[in-house]
């Protein structure tokens, strides 16, 4: 067992965890069950299973053959470049005994030659995890000849302490090994997932040695009644495992593939020939994006943005084709007032918008044609459709604060919604004091007050990681670049 403890860990391990996880093989691996030949789990992959969890970083960091300043993580498990030749000698990294599948078929074979283990567990186990592998769509011999399977298969589910008796049993045996072992890499957070198979493989042992007999003469009923009782075990088993592992990814794959109601309408309003769409990850908070498809192939997105309006939350769907160009709109929800508010339904204010692109989404708010009386609402559309066309584009990173070393008042100018907007900020001691609006264009109700809050917001916080303010975000966007425009000019 400590033998084999050392194999599991790699060059480059501190020169205290052989010695921690030597006591775990001696106490908990052996001891806490009764000491040596009473043990229920193997030893070493006790304390192998202890420090995956307590210490992952420590145990999972290899050294890179042949360049002793380099070391990497489970990439051979998670899709890096090794070829099979390199796994199958041993130029690659990982563990002390795993990398060479040769020099551990050569050990086996010895092993097997001297009678000191058998056949079946080791050939089931690899059978197993190899068809698993490809019944997932995944690369049997890579998952074969990498990590560590190859040495649990030939060495650590064969302990004969921990492994079945029976021939039969021993064949169960290594095909749960080997099914779990691929189902733990493939489902969990653990790219290597040899440790927790045996073990949980090994707790079930005695199940399988009263379960699955070789049938004496006469013995033919009792060894059925036995089958049925270890295929409902097995099938309990199953369904455990397959709960804890493929819970998150369940919900994860419905909430992705479920399409609602909304959704479906959207589909058959602005791609008619599509049949089906998938939730897919936007960079910015707030928006659903759908890939739309037409069969296998993406016909374009479906993105649902929602801006604060005059009196509520206008939630706008916006429709892109593949070269995310606007090919059509929809207000999915709004309460704003019955006369002026909700005139920005009407095609003549939407069809502005069309093939507008994700490529300019400033444009949107630059060439606004708000509805006569309705300005916030209609601005609150704007919005969220600019905030549509950015769902590819990560929001900025908040600003440090603002570093000043000329003292003085400086002069900065931005365009507003309405035209340009000069300032002059005031700098004393370090801080910006002062921010007075010295011209504008901007409206008397929404975007004049607009200026004077931001630029309040700017002194408080002494960053121009400020919010915008809802509904004016234009006249917000100028006056901060008018006040960044006046600050660059210090020294001048």
């Amino acid at each position: 067992a400590g033998m084999l403890f050392g194999l599991t860990l790699s060059p480059g391990t501190p020169w205290w965890i052989p010695f921690f996880g030597a006591a775990l093989v001696v106490f908990v691996g052996k001891q806490a069950f009764g000491g040596v030949g009473h043990n229920i789990f193997n030893p070493a992959l006790v304390a192998r299973g202890v420090l995956l969890i307590a210490y992952p970083a420590l145990v999972t960091e290899w050294r890179v053959p042949l360049d002793f300043d380099a070391v990497t993580a489970a990439t051979p498990l998670e899709g890096g470049a090794a070829s099979y030749l390199d796994l199958f000698l041993g130029n690659v990294p990982g563990s002390i005994g795993e990398v060479s599948a040769l020099a551990l078929l050569i050990g086996a074979g010895y092993l097997m030659a001297r009678g000191y283990v058998g056949w079946r567990i080791s050939a089931s186990y690899v059978v197993a995890a190899a068809l698993t592998a490809l019944a997932l769509g995944m690369d049997p011999l890579y998952t074969i000849l990498s990590g560590s399977l190859m040495f649990a298969a030939l060495f650590m589910a064969t302990d004969m302490v921990t492994s079945p008796v029976g021939r039969s049993a021993r064949v169960v045996y290594g095909i749960g090994c080997g099914v779990l072992t691929v189902l733990i890499r493939r489902y969990t957070v653990y790219p290597e997932g040899v440790t927790f198979a045996v073990l949980l493989m090994n707790g079930i042992t005695p199940l399988i040695d009263v379960s699955v007999v070789n049938a004496f003469f006469g013995q033919v009923e009792k060894r059925r009644r036995r089958a049925v009782a270890v295929a409902a075990a097995a099938a309990v088993i199953a369904v455990g495992v397959g709960v804890g592992i493929a819970g998150d990814r369940m919900s994860a794959f419905a909430n992705a593939y479920y399409v609602d109601g909304t959704v479906r309408y959207d589909m058959r309003a602005f791609f008619p020939d599509a049949r089906h769409a998938l939730r897919v990850d936007s960079e910015r908070e707030g928006l659903q994006i759908e890939q739309v498809y037409r069969d296998r192939e993406p016909v374009g997105y479906l993105v649902y943005s929602s801006a604060p309006g005059y009196k509520s939350e206008i939630r706008v769907a916006v429709a892109l084709d593949n070269d995310e160009r606007i090919v059509g709109l929809r207000i999915v929800d709004q309460n704003e007032s019955t006369t002026l508010g909700s005139l920005v339904r009407r095609p003549s204010f939407l069809n502005q918008f069309l093939r507008r692109s994700s490529a300019d989404p400033g444009a949107v708010i630059d060439t606004l044609q708000v509805v006569t009386g309705a300005t916030a609402s209609s601005r609150a559309v704007a919005t969220a459709i600019e905030q549509a066309l950015l769902f590819r584009t990560a929001p900025e990173p908040p600003r440090a604060r603002l570093e000043l070393d000329t003292d003085g008042v400086f002069t900065g100018s931005g365009r507003g919604y309405g035209g340009p907007i000069r300032v002059e900020v005031t700098v004393d001691a370090g801080r910006v004091t002062a921010v007075e609006v010295v011209s504008h264009s901007e409206t008397v109700g929404i975007g004049a007050p607009a200026l004077g809050r931001v630029a309040d917001a700017v002194i408080d916080a002494q960053s121009l990681d400020v919010d915008t303010v809802s509904g004016a975000t234009a006249s917000s966007r100028g006056i901060l670049a008018a006040i960044d425009e006046a600050i660059g000019h210090q020294g001048e």
